[in-house]
Order: C-alpha cells, then structure tokens, then sequence
C-alpha cells in the first residue's frame, strides 16, 4: 500500500532540481520512495531575474504500519512546512 505526500521543492537552478530537492527531502526523512508526479511549476523574479523555481510533487511512498495519526503522533516528515500527506 502506499500513501501520497505533496511536497515543494525549490532551486535557484532550474525546475529538474526543483524536483531533485523535493525527492530528497522526502527520502532523507527515511521513507521509501516508489514514484512522484509533478502537479505545479512556478517561479520567482526579483529586478527582472528568476530567482527560484518552485515545483509541488506529489510523492508516492511506501505506506509504513499505521499512519501517524493511527499512531498518536506527528511523523518527524511533517515537521517541514513544505509536506503534508494528501486524504
């Protein structure tokens, strides 16, 4: 079974990293990440220059014994304002 997560990733290189660093931030957190799918891509500007490309991903990881919230707590991933698991 599987959960999904939606993630943000950010780069000031480019979209691919963008995506590179949303993945990562999922699987330095422990999870064991099956798939992903990028669902929105923007960007900022500051004097006329990009300044960051911004990705949300949805993160396809393999679903561990119980939720967090089955379990009573908040997993340690969530503590990031950049994820939050989708319904």
């Amino acid at each position: 079974m599987f959960r999904m997560l939606q993630v943000i990733g950010i780069s000031e290189r480019g979209f691919s990293e963008a995506v590179e660093d949303a993945v990562r931030q999922v699987t330095e957190s422990g999870c064991d990440v099956h798939f992903f799918e990028v669902v929105e891509q923007r960007g900022a500007v500051r004097a006329g220059k990009i300044k960051e490309f911004q990705v949300k991903v949805n993160v396809g990881v393999k679903s561990a014994a119980g939720t967090a919230e089955e379990k009573g707590g908040k997993d340690s991933l969530f503590q990031s304002r950049y994820i939050e698991e989708l319904p």
